[in-house]
């Protein structure tokens, strides 16, 4: 509520910061006809005036502008990158999809089916622990086991307890 002529004591609606809103206040000091400190009614804290905000009002913008023109180049992209997927899998059997985990070992050109991103072409393996993968969307690099040939005498975990792998000669 804000009123014509307000004085010490009477309400009105300031901005305040604990409650980050717009909330109901007192008015607890005045200077010079001007409004120096306020009590949140909500919170109770004390802070100096501050007025509501004014509503902005946006232009209107006209058509062709720049969030268009970067709405369609992001179609575009999309269309593309579409048109690419399905030159890829063209002449390929779907049927041989591998489901993707992370913990699943992939090869060069296997088609996976992931829960998110639906079916995949893997056009990369990138050494350590990941593969880039085309999908309908674009590429992204996922997280899977490489096969390789284990160090060893490596030591591994199998169901809570540290078991030795045996060291077998090669030959």
């Amino acid at each position: 509520m804000t009123s014509k002529n307000p004085t010490a004591g009477s309400e009105i609606d300031s901005r305040c910061l604990k409650c980050k809103d717009l909330t109901n206040h007192i008015i607890i000091a005045m200077a010079d006809d001007e409004i120096a400190k306020v009590q949140c009614n909500v919170c109770g804290g004390k802070h100096k005036y501050r007025p509501a905000k004014p509503v902005k009002t946006s232009p209107v913008k006209k058509r062709g502008g720049k969030a268009s023109a970067a709405k369609a180049a992001a179609a575009l992209k999309e269309k593309k990158a579409a048109a690419e997927f399905e030159a890829l899998l063209q002449n390929r059997d779907t049927a041989e999809t591998k489901p993707y985990a992370m913990t699943a070992t992939f090869n060069y050109n296997d088609i996976i089916d992931h829960p998110t991103f639906g079916l995949g072409l893997v056009t990369s393996i990138i050494p350590a622990d990941k593969i880039e993968v085309k999908f309908k969307s674009g590429s992204k690099i996922l997280i899977c086991v490489l096969k390789g040939p284990e160090p060893s005498g490596e030591r591994k975990r199998k169901k809570g307890r540290m078991i030795k792998k045996p060291v077998v000669p090669s030959g």
